[in-house]
């Protein structure tokens, strides 16, 4: 069975944190407030990235494209700039989960598609054709191949790791025409848009926690924190109010193709709030404040506990550290909790 990081048991699951208390309201002090969500459409498996530029990118599966957001703000983004870049190309649907990376000089995302079925989901990338400028023209899709294998991907991230190599995470079948469990895995990549080696198994639903709907782990994001690197991940169905975060890691920069280098935790790190009316909390993505001194989490949630997929919306919140350098996640806020503005907006 799996190991599990027993330093972070305490640590990381019962955490008890003011990362979600507004500063204003422990001191007294006049600072400007939010609510929840950060735009009133229906807005899944939001990813969120910060440039260099200033700006915040936010792709959202749109029309069977992406549709790419722009805004200088993290906790408003009604009125911010958008353009529809990408189209699915003929005969191909059910864009999921796109996501926006800068790397080796140029913007790439990452997204899946399949013909119809959902057996025949892939991951496909494409490119800025303006490294300046992510808002313009990109490629068409091109299918990510997997050396040795022609199984079910979504929701593929970028690790860049300690060792400046690139990996692809995933969530996949174990064989063609599984359904489930969907589990996580990795391979190498040769530069951002291709995979160049075999997938290795690094996680699977293994606990009851994961498997409320349905045996699935999924949603994979990387972190990292003082030379500790995490992958923070969505567990059980997520048209379900139990849907959630799951965490692993690797330390010590050992190689991720080993699955004996990864410790997985045993309890689930950001979940369900029924007292304030938040359900089905999940496929979050990481950033920081402007200034980049808080780390946020950017998640989808739902009012209403039987809402399904079409009552997800998006929402932040800052998070913290806790002793050992691992995330310390707050409890999820409903639309009533005033939240203070990230550092620098």
């Amino acid at each position: 069975m799996w190991s599990t990081n027993l330093a972070l048991l305490a640590a990381v699951c019962f955490v008890v944190t003011a990362a979600g208390i507004p500063e204003s309201a422990r001191n007294g002090s006049a600072l400007a407030q939010f609510q929840n969500p950060i735009h009133d459409q229906v807005w899944p498996d939001p990813y969120c990235y910060l440039h260099t530029d200033g700006f915040y990118y936010m792709p959202r599966s749109d029309s069977n494209g992406i549709r790419l957001y722009k805004s200088a703000t993290l906790h408003n983004w009604r009125s911010a700039e958008n353009a529809m870049v990408l189209s699915a190309p003929a005969g191909l649907m059910s864009l999921w989960a796109p996501e926006i990376f800068y790397l080796r000089g140029n913007w790439y995302m990452y997204y899946a598609l399949d013909d119809g079925d959902n057996a025949n989901h892939r991951m496909y990338v494409s490119r800025a054709l303006d490294a300046n400028n992510p808002m313009g023209a990109w490629t068409q899709a091109r299918r990510m191949v997997v050396p040795g294998d022609d199984f079910w991907a979504i929701d593929g991230t970028v690790m860049e790791y300690q060792n400046g190599q690139l990996y692809f995470i995933w969530s996949g079948w174990p064989t063609i025409n599984a359904g489930f469990p969907q589990n996580l895995y990795i391979a190498p990549m040769s530069d951002p848009e291709t995979i160049s080696g075999p997938r290795v198994l690094i996680n699977f639903p293994s606990y009851p926690w994961q498997q409320h709907g349905a045996d699935l782990l999924e949603g994979p994001q990387i972190l990292h924190n003082a030379g500790r690197t995490f992958v923070i991940y969505s567990c059980s169905g997520s048209w379900t109010p139990d849907y959630q975060l799951g965490f692993m890691g690797i330390d010590g920069g050992a190689d991720p193709l080993q699955i004996t280098n990864w410790w997985r935790h045993d309890r689930p790190v950001f979940w369900r709030n029924d007292a304030e009316g938040v359900y089905g909390v999940g496929h979050a993505s990481f950033t920081t404040s402007k200034d980049r001194t808080e780390p946020w989490i950017v998640y989808h949630a739902m009012a209403d506990p039987n809402a399904g997929w079409e009552g997800r919306t998006a929402r932040i919140q800052k998070f913290g550290w806790n002793p050992d350098n691992s995330p310390a996640f707050p409890r999820p806020l409903g639309f009533e909790a005033l939240l203070e503005t990230p550092s620098g907006e």
